[in-house]
Parts: structure tokens; C-alpha cells; sequence
């Protein structure tokens, strides 16, 4: 069990007293032929994994216990809001953080250079292990701070298929006299396409801002087809605190092409509605969702239009997206709209589904979705 303090401006919805214990994560040893040892092992499931049958993304965190709180809890918060999908975090503990990130020997360092060691025990051991072990669907981030960050750009140009997405922060690119970008710069011209999600960011008093901006030049000049890419520098934030930050907005850029495009709302069918949420749900997992500030306004706007048919679609979807959460205004919505587009005996059903709702949750419309039952029944 791990006490988790409320102390990140994300986790204000996140409402647990500050003496509750809260299990956010499982640990386990894991242990290693290729590493010749034992590494402890956190995985943090998304809500309602026991209860679903979904299949998820993950999202693998390099010093994983070090940083596993707050991304745990951003995570949590732009999953619930629809900016990302539902997803597993699997936390990678490293004793020895300078020999596992290296990808090469730095005189003066002894234990350098065994970056390629460790990758191959996240390709051909822990990666196996947790797709055999968890419910994942084929996408998969990897995160780094620091050395870390230097491990995941050297995982991108080494094993770029094995990671959907990588987020790389603050990253140690001074390494052998700045060799990433050298590197970077060769991996670049021998790449026509890169279908990758990669962010790169870093706080403004971070002394690796500046070798992290060379790095990136490199891929401005010379930019693969099929790149979704972004560097983020954050004021008044150090190499320790700006990875708040950065895995904040990492993870939202990732995600966003989840968002419904503004032109699908603006010449609205339920035929391309449906397609982009077909297609986010195939890349993403079932779970993944809009915001419902996208559904519900989009639903309403419908309803002004007289579109109700589109409404029903984009409220019922809504009223499934969001299931969990138990609000009977969902089903109201739902069912208001199917009203008026002439499905009486389906408006019903919805009706008394929100009226279930409402009494086992203290809703407290509970009499008035009664009456309206009562109502259309008459009407049949």
C-alpha cells in the first residue's frame, strides 16, 4: 500500500484524505537471465480492469518507483477527462541507473555502455512478460528522465518498432560530447518514414536544455514522414521538477489525435462520428473516449438543429463511454433525444435506466423519472 499526499494541482479531483491508504500500484521482483538479476517491477492497472475485458495500452516508466506518484496521477486525471485512453504503467526500478541508460563508454565512468543490455531485457523479457501476463493492445509509450531520457532516444534510433510513442525529458544529451545528436542526425537520414509520437521536453533552468535543443534541430532539419513530434520548454521549472510538466503534456499530445477533429463536428454525420470513434477505439482500446465536454455540447447543438437522430448517436455514445460513472443525466440526455426522434419504446428503456440509476446513487430525480415513464407509456 502506498500513501499518496494531495499535493499536484492535477490530483485536486482526486479526493482521498491525507491519512487514507491508497494502493496505486502492485510491485513484484522480476527475474532476469539477461541482466543476471532480480528488478523490482511496479504495475499500476487502469480503473475497472478486473471488471473489464478491454484491452489497454502501456505505458512503460523508466526509474519507475522514483516517478510512479505522479504519473499515476496524471494518468488518472486525463483518463477520467477522455484526453487519453485507460492504460497500464509499468514501473522499471534501476539500482544502477548509469550503467542500464548508457548506450556507450564514457571515459571516466566505469560502469558505462550497457544500454544495450537493458534494452534487450525490456525486448525480449519484460515486454513479453507483461503482454502474456496483462490484457495490452499493440500500443506502447516509453518514458524517460535524464539518463533515462537518454536511454529512450537511444531505444527510438536502436529499436524504433519496439515503442509507439516516446517521451523523452530533460535528457542527458551531453552525453560523449553531445554523440546523441551525432547519432540522432545519421538515424534521420536513413529514415524516409518514422511513424512515431515523439515529445521532448525540459525545464528553462535545466542545464540539458541546451544540448536537448541541438537534438532537436536535427530532426528539424531532417524530419521523417509520419513524425508527430513536439519540444516543450517550461518556465521557472528545474531538471527535478519540470517532469511534472512534461509527462503532463507528453502524455496529451500522444493522445490527441484521439480528439474529435473540428471538421467532423462542424458538418456533422453519424457515419464519420462513429468512424473516428471506431478508429480511436482500434488503436487505443475499447475504453478509449472524447472528453464529455466534446459529446455533450456536440449532442445539444444537435438537438437545436433538429438533428435528433445525430444526437441519439452522440448521446449514446456518450452514455456508454462513460458508463462507470453512474450519472443518470447521461441516460437522461439519451433519452430525451431518442423522445424526440420518435422512438418512444427505446426512450422508455433509458428512462428507466436512469431511473435504476438514480436510486442506487441517491441522484434524487428519482420520482420524476417515474412520472416521465408513466407519461410516454401513455402514449403508446
Amino acid at each position: 500500500m502506498i500513501k499518496v499526499a494531495l499535493i499536484f494541482l492535477l490530483l485536486l479531483q482526486f479526493s482521498v484524505h491525507a491519512q487514507s491508504q491508497v494502493s496505486i500500484a502492485k510491485s513484484f521482483e522480476f527475474e532476469s537471465k539477461i541482466l543476471k538479476e532480480q528488478r523490482t517491477i511496479v504495475v499500476s492497472l487502469p480503473d475497472g480492469y478486473d471488471a473489464s475485458k478491454a484491452a489497454y495500452p502501456v505505458i512503460y516508466l523508466l526509474d519507475g518507483v522514483q516517478n510512479l506518484k505522479h504519473v499515476v496521477g496524471s494518468v488518472d486525471v486525463l483518463t477520467r477527462v477522455g484526453s487519453m485512453p485507460p492504460s497500464i504503467i509499468v514501473g522499471i526500478k534501476s539500482e544502477n541507473r548509469m550503467k542500464d541508460f548508457s548506450p556507450t563508454k564514457m571515459a571516466g565512468v566505469e560502469e558505462s555502455g550497457g544500454a544495450k543490455v537493458f534494452l534487450n531485457f525490456l525486448s525480449k523479457e519484460l515486454i513479453p512478460y507483461i503482454n502474456n501476463t496483462y490484457r495490452t493492445n499493440d500500443f506502447s509509450v516509453l518514458e524517460g528522465h535524464s539518463l533515462a531520457g537518454l536511454f529512450a532516444a537511444y531505444t527510438l534510433m536502436e529499436s524504433p518498432d519496439l515503442f509507439d510513442a516516446y517521451i523523452v525529458m530533460g535528457p542527458a544529451f551531453w552525453w560523449n560530447k553531445e554523440e546523441p545528436a551525432k547519432d540522432f542526425k545519421a538515424f534521420l537520414s536513413d529514415s524516409d518514414t518514422l511513424d512515431k509520437a515523439l515529445y521532448f521536453g525540459v525545464g528553462k533552468e535545466d542545464g540539458n536544455r541546451h544540448s536537448l535543443k541541438r537534438f532537436v534541430k536535427e530532426l528539424k532539419n531532417t524530419t521523417p514522414k509520419g513524425v508527430r513530434w513536439k519540444h516543450e520548454e517550461f518556465d521557472d521549472e528545474g531538471h527535478m521538477s519540470a517532469p511534472l510538466l512534461n509527462n503532463y503534456f507528453a502524455l496529451k499530445f500522444i493522445f490527441s489525435d484521439m480528439r474529435l477533429p473540428q471538421a467532423v463536428m462542424d458538418d456533422f454525420s453519424s457515419e464519420k462520428f462513429l468512424a473516428h470513434e471506431a478508429g480511436i477505439m482500434k488503436k487505443y482500446g475499447q475504453a478509449a473516449k472524447q472528453p464529455q465536454e466534446i459529446y455533450v455540447p456536440l449532442a445539444l447543438e444537435l438537438m437545436k438543429q433538429k438533428d435528433y437522430a445525430g444526437a441519439v448517436t452522440v448521446f449514446r455514445r456518450n452514455a456508454e463511454a462513460y458508463i462507470m460513472n453512474k450519472y443518470p443525466q447521461n441516460y437522461v440526455w439519451l433519452a430525451e433525444a431518442l423522445e424526440k426522434n420518435k422512438q418512444v419504446k427505446e426512450a422508455i428503456k433509458v428512462y428507466e435506466q436512469a431511473y435504476t440509476l438514480s436510486q442506487e446513487t441517491g441522484y434524487g430525480e428519482a420520482d420524476k423519472f417515474a412520472e416521465k415513464i408513466k407519461e410516454l407509456k401513455a402514449k403508446l
